[in-house]
């Protein structure tokens, strides 16, 4: 095989080389400094009436402050192991979180690929055939060289890459907000499961009771002193108990089993231990109500999505001017048969115009602004409903403490005039009816007093939730891959 290429052509064929790497770099170097964007100037929209200056349902509190937030693992408050070990093992395991961080990441890969076309692209090619045939000999050919091509549409390929950077940094507040949601979740399960342990301990406790008040009324009534009726009485309270034992097991187990889900665990395998409910209410740092803006992951998602429709305003502009692009090739061509090898190349710039489409850039244009609209009224809509929900939070605790000091009341004064009944039925002053009657409001004010108690723990989780549970606007950057 005879392949000979001269010295000056090779030598020219490189500087050809050279010269289009040099007028690409020159070109890169210019048009990146001339980059125009045609976006609007963006400004987060406005809230209607503005954010208020206090949270209404405060109930007059002074301690609301700017710049303090909760703690990024927000139910260490409660000083619960046992609710840190679920947390820890549902952030890892959770399959709704991971779908979420799956989606993060595709974000992430379309901004960098938005980035991508800001950039030229070189590559190269190479082929080396044979061929042969009746009566002519085999022979091979070989070719190869570099290739060089930049599309420079500046005019909108800025703004998209604008766009798609904000809808990254948009998941990954979406990502912040279902790592919130979930975490809430499992806390609101957690604590009306222990609620309803220390529930099923008040019934256990007193059906005992209820076993003995049986056992006493059979006796009295095979002795005569008291009616028939006394004993069925006493009967009926006795199994009615056990039937409202059960409803908390059965409620109790599908608690459980939710738990187990959001930890990721078949809930087969999985299995919580009774506990009694917290006794003490944290109490939580409080900041204004403009704080929202920053420490609500899903103001933030739909502030960002704002601000990508706003930059996608310029990327349908952009198709009003000319796109530009550069190319650069060089060929080597060489054959058994010859000689010497071969060159061409080729390097030069091209444009091009959209002259008429029919109406088409007027209505993306208006699509685009449309869709602006629509996404500010999102974000302004979800900024109302955080308001409403921070609102509804310190209304729950507020009306909920006192719900609570009643209840209290009511189950101390029930359980002293079950003594008295007590004391008055066993001295035969009075039918056991009366003290069926006492004690079935002893029992009830007693295990109000723990539903309140636990509604009163879910609504600090859900005001934990309604202040953005730690998070801050200044997280995004870190939450992308």
């Amino acid at each position: 095989m005879r392949l000979t290429a001269g010295k000056h052509g090779i030598l020219r064929a490189l500087n050809a080389a050279r010269a289009a790497c040099l007028c690409c770099c020159l070109l890169l170097a210019g048009v990146s400094g001339a980059c125009v964007n045609l976006s609007p100037e963006y400004v987060a929209p406005s809230v209607p009436g503005g954010m208020p200056a206090a949270y209404k349902e405060a109930g007059g509190r002074q301690d609301l402050q700017p710049g303090v937030a909760l703690p990024g693992r927000w139910w260490a408050i409660f000083e619960d192991p046992v609710l840190d070990d679920l947390m820890r093992r549902a952030n890892g395991a959770n399959q709704t979180l991971a779908a979420s961080a799956a989606a993060l990441r595709g974000a992430a890969a379309a901004a960098d690929l938005a980035r991508s076309a800001l950039f030229p692209v070189f590559s190269g090619q190479a082929s080396a055939p044979r061929s042969g045939g009746e009566n002519m000999r085999a022979g091979g050919r070989y070719s190869g060289g570099p290739q060089a091509s930049w599309e420079i549409s500046f005019w909108n390929a800025l703004p998209a890459y604008e766009a798609a950077g904000a809808e990254a940094e948009a998941a990954a507040a979406d990502f912040a907000a279902a790592r919130l949601l979930m975490q809430s979740d499992l806390a609101l399960l957690y604590v009306q499961a222990r609620t309803l342990d220390s529930r099923r301990e008040l019934y256990e406790s007193t059906i005992e009771a209820y076993k003995r008040a049986v056992a006493l009324t059979d006796s009295q009534f095979r002795g005569g002193m008291v009616t028939r009726m006394d004993l069925e009485q006493a009967r009926a309270q006795l199994a009615d108990a056990q039937a409202q034992l059960a409803a908390l097991e059965r409620e109790r187990a599908e608690l459980e089993h939710g738990i187990a889900v959001l930890c990721g665990q078949s809930p087969s395998s999985f299995n919580l231990s009774r506990a009694p409910q917290a006794e003490r209410i944290p109490v939580l740092p409080r900041e204004l109500p403009s704080a929202l803006l920053r420490r609500r992951p899903d103001i933030v998602a739909a502030e960002r999505r704002v601000a990508a429709a706003n930059e996608k305003i310029g990327v349908a502009r952009g198709a009003w001017f000319p796109t530009f692009s550069l190319s650069a090739d060089l060929l080597w061509q060489a054959a058994e048969w010859q000689a010497a090898a071969l060159y061409t190349w080729t390097l030069g710039p091209g444009g091009a115009l959209n002259l008429f489409q029919g109406g088409r850039s007027l209505a993306e244009n208006e699509a685009a602004a449309a869709a602006y609209d629509a996404e500010a009224a999102q974000y302004r809509g979800t900024v109302l409903q955080a308001i409403k929900e921070a609102e509804d939070a310190f209304s729950a605790l507020r009306y909920l403490e006192r719900e609570a000091a009643a209840r209290t009341e009511a189950a101390r004064a029930a359980r002293v005039a079950l003594g008295i009944a007590l004391s008055q039925y066993r001295g035969g002053m009075t039918t056991y009816l009366q003290v069926v009657s006492v004690q079935t409001t002893a029992l009830s004010n007693e295990s109000s007093v723990m539903e309140v108690r636990g509604r009163r723990l879910a609504a600090t989780i859900n005001l934990i939730k309604a202040l953005g549970g730690g998070f801050d606007a200044g997280e995004l950057r870190r939450l992308l891959p």
